[in-house]
């Protein structure tokens, strides 16, 4: 008798400790949310926030681990960045998941203010993306490493297309980075990043990379460099010494939209909380187990 309450017990505290599961989130008219802030803020580790088409006047900032945020449309599911701050800030977290919006307008003072900015965060992706007219498009900023920048358009920003300062192990490839009007990639006191199968298309100057500890290609596969006039490699002048890409591609890339991958809940200490289907199967346990005492009576 002793033994059964012991293991309903049991089953009761996993059941409802492992009833906190992922949800959606959805922003727009008559939606829940009517600002993607508000549903950032209400969101929880695993969560999906799920963005209707429109223009947000919104400069949305990011606490909280293990978010996905999706635009419907991404030409026509806009965040309108009102030239102040970043249009979206990654701020100090990780495992977050971006994709699907157009973002345009995006300044501010801080060095590190740009269309996207992830700022000490790690583990992030952001894909599938218009990113022009802001003052940066992509900001990597201070030690956010293992990101993933992937399936963007980003072009005609006031500085670089993409600025990495103090970020390490980061990939990026797969992207249209055209017409930024200082340099499309600007690598700074940052190593290991891995960057390739780029379009790299008139920018003023393509990159810069002062610690030439970067890899611009992958395998044999570099990036293509509209500027290059046919050579088996491509150097980089601007930065440090030697830094070049050893197999630069011939022709331009069609960029492709990019699988966004499904968000896992996972714990503050990344460790993966229940899922439904395993509260489910608890549940069956109990069930069966009760059933067999009852029979034994």
């Amino acid at each position: 008798m002793v033994s059964r309450k012991i293991f309903l017990i049991i089953c009761l505290l996993i059941i409802n400790t492992s009833m906190a599961y992922a949800q959606t989130l959805n922003v727009g008219p008559e939606q829940a949310y009517s600002t993607i802030q508000s549903a950032i803020d209400a969101a929880k580790n695993g969560d999906t926030i799920l963005v209707g088409e429109g223009t947000y006047y919104e400069n949305p900032l990011i606490k909280t681990n293990g978010i996905s945020i999706t635009g419907k449309n991404k030409e026509k599911t806009i965040i309108e960045g009102r030239n102040t701050s970043s249009g979206i800030r990654i701020d100090g977290v990780n495992n977050v998941i971006i994709s699907g919006f157009t973002v345009r307008n995006s300044r501010g003072g801080a060095q590190e203010a740009a269309g996207v900015t992830i700022y000490d965060g790690k583990d992030n992706t952001v894909s599938n993306m218009n990113i022009f007219s802001n003052k940066v498009g992509i900001s990597l900023y201070q030690q956010s490493n293992n990101n993933i920048i992937s399936g963007n358009d980003i072009e005609s920003n006031d500085r670089d297309g993409i600025f990495i300062y103090a970020s390490n192990d980061n990939r990026i490839f797969n992207n249209n980075i055209k017409n930024n009007k200082i340099y499309g990639i600007n690598a700074y006191s940052s190593k290991a990043n891995l960057i390739y199968s780029n379009n790299m298309i008139e920018n003023k100057d393509q990159a810069y990379d002062n610690s030439g500890l970067n890899s611009w290609y992958l395998d044999n596969k570099g990036n293509y460099w509209s500027d290059n006039t046919g050579s088996d490699e491509y150097i980089i002048t601007p930065g440090g010494k030697n830094v070049k890409d050893n197999f630069p591609l011939k022709s331009a890339l069609s960029i492709r939209s990019e699988s966004v991958p499904t968000q896992q809940v996972q714990k503050d200490n990344g460790e993966t909380k229940s899922t439904p289907g395993f509260t489910v199967f608890i549940s069956i346990i109990s069930f069966v187990y009760i059933g067999i005492f009852r029979r034994r009576k």
